[in-house]
This record gives C-alpha cells, structure tokens and sequence, in this order.
C-alpha cells in the first residue's frame, strides 16, 4: 500500500459533501498549484492500484479461463507483474494447483469476502479451536485499529496495550512473557475484556473501560458486528453449526457473539492458548513473513549489499524477501531491541519514507515449519534448515520429525477442506 494523492475528480467530490445540507466551507490540505498541475484528472481504475488476488479468485471459481488472458482483455488491463504477483501469491497460500486449477481450499476462500489470508486463517481458526480469537484478529485485521492516539498521549496508549497484554484473566495456563511481542494477541486481549463488560455490567462500564484504554467505542461494536458476520460465513460454508433459534428465542447479533465466544464449544478449545494463536496467524499470514539479520539466509544477506540489522538505525531493521522493511511505529514491537523470535509475521505493508510493517506477531520457527512452504535440510551442518530465505538453528532428528508431520497434516487439512461440512464436527483435528 504506497500513499497517493487523490485525483481531481475525488477532491470535487469531497468539496461537495461541505454544502450537500447547508451551505458549508470545505479545508484543502493541498496547494492550488498541486491541484492544477499535478493531480490526475481521475481516479486510477481500481484493477490498476488494488491487489488482483481476490478477482483472480473469482475468474476460477466461475471458470473463466486462464487469469493471464481473461484479464488482458480489459479496457486498461493491470500490469503482469501484479498478475504475476496475485498468481503466485495463490499458489502459495494453496488456492491454486497444477495448471491453474482451483483447490478445495481455494473454492472456500472464493465464498468469503475478505482477504484471501483472514480467509484461510479464519478456516484454520476454526479447525484448531480457537476461532473466537482468530474472528477477533480478522475483524480488526480488516476493519482498522481500535486505539486512538490523542496528542502527547503515546506512552500512555502504550501503557494501556501492555495493561492489555497482562496475564489477568488468560486460564490457558500459559506464560504470558513473551507472548507480548504480538500486536494480534493485544487485539485479542481488547475485545475479550470489552466484550465481558458490556455483558456483565453493560454499555456504560464498556464506554468507561474504552476511554481508560485509548479504545474507540464505535469501533469495537463495529468489531462484534464483523465478527457475527465472519463466523456466520464461517457456518455458510460448514465449518461450523449455527445455535439453533430455540436455544436464544429471538438470535441477537450480541447472542451469537457470545456464542462464538463460548469456551466451550469446541472450536473454541485453545482460544485461550496465545502460542496456538500465533501458529494460526502464521499458518494464515504465511508467505507475510518478516525476519531479523539471525533468521536469514547468507545468501539474503548478501543481496542486500550493505550492512543489516539494528547497528544501522534506532528501530529494528527486518528482511521481507525483497527488501528492508520497518516494524511500524504504531506496534507494540517497534521499540523492542530483543525478540524471542526472529520471525515476525504481518497483513500489510504501507510506504511512506521506509516501506513498514504493521501489526507484527513474533512467531515459533516451528510454526515455519509446520505451515510454511517447502523445507530444505542443510545436512552437511546437521541442523540448520532453509526455507526461501529463512534460516533457524534446529536439532536434526527434530528437523526430519517436523517434515514428516508437516507432510501428515497437509494431507489431513486437505482431507477437512474437501469435506462438504455439515456441523462443526470438521472443526476437530
């Protein structure tokens, strides 16, 4: 995502809105001269600035040909190396197969309407029991953060995220210490403790406790609306059952919230478990993975032609595969020299100065492992396993393990996404 300028045609548009009831006075943050001579006249077309994954998604699922071609046929068709780029990115996720042919998986990530990786790391939220969590993550994810940032207040903002992240009602059992280098658990955290006091001691006790954590009101409610209409898509597509009407009488949006909040049901199994969590996010972010100088290859190294790593700047400096990428100041880990983990995983990129990352999780090489792509064993050195341009120090006999049960559960995933679900028993491993 690169800032842009908006186009003639949109700052007319936006003038318009200041008169549409009243007459009103419109405030432009540009010069006449920017206006004039250097916005567009209008707006690109979208197919030209947006991602092509989801609409190459569409071409397969209503069998319209190749991608390449159906595409090309456009008015201003998009360049090939965005169609390139959506393809790829499509193979990699599992969506796509051989010569073009839509998978299981990708046939579920085509019905729901978010992003092609919420899409899968929602269907893996459901299957490992912690959708609750993931729906939470996803909302957010898609919709925007709920902080809010009022002038000369970020270390207060900051303090209110740890608070978030404090061991205080988690009854997985787990230790939370390094589990807060996660900007997705902190969103977890927010709206569990929202939610519990909207329902327990209502919407005033909500609002308070939204104002104590720099917390936008309107935008968690907004949140529980998209997390009702994610898991409904969820039980579209059979990963899991819907209450029956009965069980509320009348089904409110803030019942089958609950609903999907319950502990015990069984796709909610680990919701309280932050490292199964993050396997999750790794599984559906996967190929988003970001790592420090120790969790790259030499060749990666090498191609960067300069000198890598924190010695180089104040933040923490990460490699994406192609270029040097910045955790956004706006991360929890922005500002951490150390991290348990070289690895951080991430939805979105934005270019301003420095290309940055945001909201990163600092995740297991195992989930790597386990959910990335291809591995290769370095077996003169016994322990060192590659994977594109990732590296970790691993135990070989452990190595050798993790491929044979990463070879067993893929077999097993494709198994659960070809199944035409009928209740939530496809959610169990």
């Amino acid at each position: 995502m690169v800032e842009d300028w908006i186009s003639q045609a949109n700052a007319r548009q936006r003038r318009g809105r200041a008169g549409r009831v009243r007459p009103g006075t419109c405030f432009c943050l540009y010069t006449h001269h920017r206006y004039e001579k250097l916005m567009r006249p209008f707006q690109v077309p979208e197919m030209l600035r947006m991602p092509l994954v989801e609409l190459c998604l569409q071409i397969k699922l209503l069998s319209l040909g190749y991608i390449r071609p159906f595409l090309s046929k456009a008015l201003e068709p998009p360049r090939e190396e965005a169609m390139a780029s959506a393809i790829s990115l499509l193979y990699e996720v599992g969506a796509l197969e051989g010569n073009e042919e839509l998978t299981p998986l990708g046939q579920h990530l085509a019905k729901l309407p978010v992003d092609v990786l919420i899409g899968k790391m929602m269907l893996y939220g459901g299957i490992f029991g912690c959708l609750s969590s993931i729906l939470s993550i996803s909302a957010f994810l898609s919709y925007k953060s709920p902080f809010i940032y009022p002038k000369d207040e970020k270390q207060n903002v900051e303090r209110a995220k740890s608070a978030l992240l404090s061991d205080e009602g988690n009854g997985s059992g787990e230790s939370c210490g390094n589990d807060k280098q996660s900007d997705h658990l902190i969103m977890v955290n927010a709206y569990k403790k929202w939610e519990k006091i909207l329902h327990q001691k209502g919407a005033k006790a909500a609002q308070q406790f939204c104002k104590s954590h720099f917390l936008s009101s309107s935008v968690m409610y907004m949140i529980r609306d998209m997390r009702v209409q994610f898991g409904t898509l969820l039980a579209d597509i059979g990963l899991v059952d819907l209450p029956i009407r009965s069980c509320f009488g009348r089904t409110t949006k803030e019942d089958l919230d609950s609903w999907f909040s319950d502990s015990s049901q069984p796709f909610n199994m680990y919701s309280d478990h932050p490292s199964i969590v993050k396997a999750v996010l790794c599984a559906g972010l996967y190929p988003n993975i970001a790592a420090g100088e120790e969790g790259i290859t030499e060749a990666a190294l090498n191609s960067l032609g300069r000198s890598f790593g924190p010695a180089t700047t104040a933040r923490p400096v990460l490699y994406d595969g192609r270029r040097e990428v910045y955790i956004h100041p706006s991360s929890v880990n922005s500002n951490l020299k150390a991290f348990q983990y070289p690895f951080h995983v991430f939805l979105e990129k934005v270019e301003t100065n420095k290309v940055f990352i945001r909201d990163t999780s600092v995740v297991s090489p195992y989930s790597i492992l386990l959910f990335g792509g291809s591995i290769n064993i370095q077996h003169q050195v016994s322990f060192l396993f590659c994977f594109v341009f990732l590296e970790t120090e691993i135990p070989f006999n452990s190595s050798c393990g993790f491929m044979l049960f990463a070879s067993e559960w893929n077999c097993h995933y494709r198994r659960l996404v070809e199944i035409d679900c009928t209740g939530a028993n496809c959610c169990t491993l």
